[in-house]
């Protein structure tokens, strides 16, 4: 039964309480639900998730390319003393075997500073992060290019693997962004996510009789 106020408000029996009863919020609330793109099934890589994946590309490209026009100049003999700074500091004879180690040597360098920006760009894209680490590594990294490019600045094209250091630096902030790193936070929750409690070790007892036991 309840009973009708003065002021239309119904009431039911007994005494209201003096504090008010405490309901906890939604689920939704409590533990919020990871954001799900509905097309792919999986966490969206956001903007500066993708941004950064395509600055990162861009300077591996340009590694790559200053890679290559080094490597272009070393095999030619007219060149071959000033291809490199690492050619003009070491100083090797031509066909001897410094001068093959050091080829196989710049081909390695100029490797590890193509790979950095994209494995950079590729951990970040499928939501690892580790990829903050990674960042900081391959703009470390980006010191070494001196390695490769040719001892004069006059040629500005052959100093190409340069425009790499800006492009990573770009990446590495991009993926730095609270935004970034929150959406790399979801990854690794929608890819890891919470197992079920073990199961109890003693035996669950749900009555004295014995078939309940």
């Amino acid at each position: 039964m309840s009973q009708f106020l003065a002021d239309g408000v119904v009431q039911g029996l007994g005494d209201p309480p003096r504090q008010p009863i405490l309901a906890l919020p939604p689920i939704e609330v409590v533990h919020p639900l990871l954001p799900i793109d509905a097309r792919t099934g999986e966490p969206p890589h956001g903007l500066t998730i993708r941004l950064a994946y395509a600055f990162m590309l861009a300077a591996a490209v340009m590694q790559a390319v200053g890679l290559g026009l080094a490597w272009w100049r070393a095999i030619h003999m007219d060149t071959f003393d000033t291809a490199v700074r690492l050619l003009v500091w070491t100083k090797p004879v031509p066909g001897s075997a410094a001068s093959i180690f050091l080829a196989v040597l710049l081909v390695a360098v100029g490797v590890v500073l193509v790979a950095a920006p994209a494995i950079t760009g590729y951990l970040g894209w499928v939501g690892r992060p580790a990829a903050l680490k990674w960042a900081i590594a391959a703009l470390v990294l980006t010191v070494v290019t001196l390695v490769i490019t040719p001892a004069s600045w006059v040629f500005t094209w052959a100093n190409i693997g340069w425009l790499a250091v800006p492009f990573t630096l770009v990446g590495v902030v991009l993926l730095w962004l609270p935004g970034s790193r929150r959406m790399l936070n979801n990854w690794q929750a929608f890819r890891t996510p919470v197992s079920a409690p073990p199961p109890p070790v003693r035996p669950v007892v749900y009555g004295r009789l014995e078939q309940f036991q």
